[in-house]
């Protein structure tokens, strides 16, 4: 399926960074999402920002009724992975429309994508109407999602104060930059603007809708593969013993949201 010109868009994604996609992301399908999925009783997934596809192709493998959806530039990794045309979707970031009907998916995903959404350079610089374009992407994937089924949104959380990811933000402070290359690692202030999102951002774009959200752990997602290795077990320990009742604050590094749409409401 496609819904845009594919020639449009820039090569972003290398074979190298690929390789390791696809081996980093089985696993978390497995171990991480399949659990989630079957929780929720979905057989129809739906990945938004779905990289080289090795997510969609598990779950296929896996028996479940699977799509995806990304840049145009990904659609070479796709047909490596021999994946179903007609179950890759190609979007245009301007308009980004979705080639679903309403509430037509049970359960979809987008994990470390709306970052990028609302950015002039993929992930640090912010247009002007960035929380304008944020609002009206999550309600395109809240759109498809039928009442009862559910969309796990995921990101670097901007209330915690390190991110191992991105680069700073492009307004970001001079003592910001001055810690962050001291660090090696990303290190902004956790209030104000910044490309990251928070958990109170959903209220501001789903405003209005019938949804519910649900904190998630990220424990078995992470991979720490950014983090320097003498410190991952203990960043990882701390990952897992987050309590439930902070999963949804700054001590999170990562936003998880499991938004719920009501169901006996159509939207």
């Amino acid at each position: 399926m496609i819904a845009g010109d594919a020639s449009l868009a820039p090569e972003v994604t290398t074979d190298e960074y690929a390789a390791d996609q696809e081996a980093v992301n089985v696993r978390k399908t497995v171990d991480y999402l399949q659990p989630i999925v079957q929780s929720r009783g979905a057989r129809t997934l739906l990945d938004v920002g779905c990289g080289v596809g090795a997510m969609v192709k598990t779950f296929l493998d896996l028996g479940y009724d699977a799509y995806g959806v990304d840049l145009p530039d990904l659609h070479r990794h796709w047909a490596r992975l021999d994946l179903p045309y007609e179950r890759m979707c190609v979007v245009d970031p301007a308009t980004f429309r979705l080639p679903f009907a309403d509430n037509s998916i049970d359960f979809a995903y987008t994990l470390g994508v709306i970052e990028h959404v609302g950015t002039s350079n993929g992930h640090s610089d912010r247009l002007p109407d960035y929380r304008a374009l944020r609002r009206a992407w999550l309600r395109e994937v809240f759109r498809v999602v039928r009442p009862g089924g559910a969309a796990l949104i995921g990101g670097p959380n901007r209330r915690f104060p390190v991110d191992v990811a991105h680069d700073l933000d492009s307004r970001a402070s001079a003592l910001e930059k001055w810690l962050s290359a001291r660090l090696h690692v990303s290190v902004h202030k956790t209030w104000g603007e910044n490309f990251l999102w928070a958990y109170e951002d959903i209220d501001c774009y789903l405003d209005g809708l019938p949804y519910s959200v649900e904190p998630q752990s990220i424990s078995g997602f992470l991979s720490c593969g950014r983090v320097p290795a003498v410190l991952r077990p203990l960043v990882q320990g701390y990952i897992g013993h987050i309590p439930a009742r902070a999963l949804g604050t700054g001590l999170n590094p990562w936003v998880m949201a499991l938004v719920t749409k009501k169901s006996g409401v159509s939207v």
